[in-house]
């Protein structure tokens, strides 16, 4: 005579349960603690060494020598130009505030909905870059040619402003200039969509990188040399990954045994567990059908 026996536990499902083991439950909500924590250490680093004026105004001197030794110092000529047509200012000018941290969370959000597998990866490169360009910005200050003789704050002149004329005031630091985590991001942005998506229409994104460096030079928050520093960190963020991926292969971090260990290692044990429990309750079974 058979008996079936219902289990509380897995014969019925509770809604609440299931959302919270989804990853728009328990997931989402430390993916959002992860990046609001991160938003803060950046904000406060940001407010750090923000008047070492002195040193930000020589280091930018260097960089102008070094464009001059590499026969590229344009930025007042791009800049001198585009102030004759004072609506692509405007633009570039709105493009270079509403394009970075909009377009930032649009790349997680999208990534964390659309594409799961992927959004690991892209929020530790992003991480990655920012943070490092963070400590490169406290170690060497760099004044943006905006602060020079010859160049024109755009934001200032036509709008919308985002920086006090006095760059000791304010919460942001002024003098931080290389490397420029508006290109950062941009560049970032425009790989991950490539390596993402599969359309052909996916390379219009690049345009947003295009623009971006465009911006940063016009407003003259940037000089060039800023947008190429920020490649190479981008650059090299991916060639460090690609390097611990390769090495740690199928393992994974964990914080119980405080190793790394592989995925089959675990499924192995899984199994194991799995067939010591029938035998186990094998005895009660026999009696019972006795």
């Amino acid at each position: 005579m058979g008996m079936t026996v219902p289990t509380g536990a897995h014969g019925s499902s509770n809604p609440i349960a299931s959302w919270w083991r989804s990853r728009y439950g328990a997931r989402l909500l430390y993916e959002v603690a992860i990046c609001g924590g991160l938003l803060l250490i950046y904000r406060s680093i940001r407010t750090l060494n923000k008047t070492d004026l002195a040193a930000a105004f020589e280091n930018a001197r260097g960089v102008v020598r070094l464009e001059e030794w590499l026969g590229l110092p344009f930025e007042d000529n791009l800049q001198q130009y585009l102030l004759d047509h004072p609506t692509i200012i405007k633009l570039l000018n709105h493009y270079y505030i509403w394009f970075h941290f909009p377009a930032a969370i649009g790349l997680l959000v999208w990534l964390y909905l659309r594409h799961p597998d992927r959004y690991r990866s892209w929020r530790n490169l992003m991480a990655f870059v920012t943070f490092t360009a963070l400590v490169i910005h406290l170690v060497f200050p760099l004044a943006p040619p905006r602060m020079f003789a010859g160049f024109v704050d755009t934001m200032q002149k036509f709008g919308p402003s985002i920086y006090p004329p006095n760059a000791l005031d304010g919460a942001a630091n002024q003098i931080a200039a290389m490397p420029s985590l508006h290109f950062g991001w941009a560049m970032i942005e425009a790989i991950a969509v490539i390596v993402v998506l599969k359309s052909a229409w996916r390379w219009l994104i690049v345009i947003h990188p295009i623009l971006m460096t465009l911006a940063i030079i016009a407003t003259a928050n940037h000089w060039w040399i800023d947008a190429a520093a920020a490649a190479m960190l981008v650059v090299g963020g991916i060639a460090v990954y690609r390097v611990v991926t390769a090495w740690l292969g199928d393992r994974r971090w964990s914080w119980t045994r405080m190793r790394f260990q592989t995925d089959d290692g675990l499924e192995q044990l899984e199994d194991h567990a799995n067939r010591a429990t029938p035998t186990s309750a094998s005895p009660a079974a026999e009696s019972l059908e006795r």
